[in-house]
């Protein structure tokens, strides 16, 4: 999945001869696609450096060195004297940037090794313990892996005690009425725990 990073800050934006020098003192190589962009390629960034404004491209993968990524996102904050933004999160702080990586990561590592577990035939024994486990994180919801939108929800019930309004049920999904469930994201990284259970008790499909 890929993320947009933002350098957001009130001082000139530098410019991007100014953040290629910043990449070669940090040890990272990249490649001048144009006169305002760099790809590093031992990270997957694409820095994009205009007049008004700097970003950065982040797509991660299974395997990404995250501290290493979030470190040189950060240096090249302090360096610009720039805030660090998430695009449509806000404001992140080198921990909370690292665990939404972190989260989204193993998200992905958890689709990989549920399709291995297809292949071995288990898959329904592998989900019915992960749907345990996840349970135990939140007593009294509905907490479960969608096979579907390839991530852990919660499913509510519309305009329901301790559910969703139909008002904020009906930006998530089109011709929704009261009474009706719905599959809604869950906040917490659970992820990231989800993965360290399948990690000890499959091994054989997350390594």
């Amino acid at each position: 999945m890929a993320f947009t990073v933002l350098f957001r800050t009130r001082g000139p934006v530098p410019n991007p001869d100014l953040v290629a020098d910043w990449c070669v003192q940090l040890g990272e190589a990249f490649d001048r696609e144009s006169g305002d962009t760099l790809q590093l390629r031992a990270l997957p960034v694409r820095l994009v450096v205009l007049d008004d404004s700097m970003n950065a491209s982040v797509d991660v993968g299974p395997r990404v060195p995250l501290e290493r990524l979030v470190d040189t996102l950060f240096e090249l904050s302090t360096r610009s004297g720039s805030d660090v933004h998430l695009a449509g999160e806000g404001q992140m702080t080198r921990p909370q940037l690292w665990m939404r990586l972190a989260d989204e990561q193993d998200r992905m590592r958890i689709v990989a090794a549920l399709d291995r577990a297809e292949d071995h035939g288990n898959s329904l024994e592998v989900v019915r313990r992960l749907w345990g486990v996840l349970a135990a994180t939140r007593p009294g919801m509905d907490i479960r892996w969608d096979n579907v939108r390839k991530t852990i929800v919660a499913l509510k019930e519309v305009d329901e005690p301790g559910g969703i309004s139909l008002a904020e049920a009906s930006w998530l999904v089109e011709d929704i009425t009261v009474g009706d469930v719905i599959a809604v994201p869950v906040a917490g990284y659970l992820h990231i725990l989800a993965w360290r259970w399948l990690s000890e008790a499959y091994p054989h499909l997350t390594s």
